[in-house]
C-alpha cells in the first residue's frame, strides 16, 4: 500500500499497488494502483488528472510514502473535511479552544 501525489491534486492518494512493470526500453519501474473499494484500477484516475492523457502507470518518484499501520475509516474523515469546509473550521476552532482553556 503506497501514498502517491498526483500533480494538480491537493490531497495524496492511498491505494494498493496491484501490478509492477519494469520497462525494458528505459529500465524504469512503473506501478499500477487500485483503491480497495474501487472496481477498476487507477488508470482512469491517472488519465483524468494528468496532462498526459495516455498515462497508464505511476512512477516511483510520485510515491511520497508507504503505509505503516491501519486505521479503518480514517480516510472518510479527511473526505468529510474536504467536502464540508465548515466542519474543518469548527473542528480546528474546537481544538484551539481546548488548547487555550487548558494551557
Amino acid at each position: 500500500i503506497c501514498v502517491f501525489k498526483i500533480p494538480g491534486r491537493e490531497i495524496p492518494i492511498v491505494h494498493r499497488i496491484i501490478d509492477r512493470h519494469d520497462s525494458p526500453e528505459t529500465g524504469k519501474q512503473q506501478l499500477l494502483t487500485k483503491g480497495d473499494n474501487n472496481i477498476p484500477n487507477d488508470r482512469g484516475l491517472y488519465q483524468e488528472l494528468y496532462i498526459n492523457k495516455d498515462k497508464m502507470w505511476i512512477e516511483p518518484k510520485e510515491i511520497v510514502g508507504r503505509v505503516q499501520g491501519f486505521l479503518p475509516y480514517l480516510g472518510m474523515f479527511t473526505i468529510y473535511m474536504t467536502d464540508y469546509p465548515l466542519l474543518k473550521y469548527a473542528l480546528l476552532s474546537g481544538v484551539g479552544l481546548v488548547v487555550f482553556l487548558y494551557e
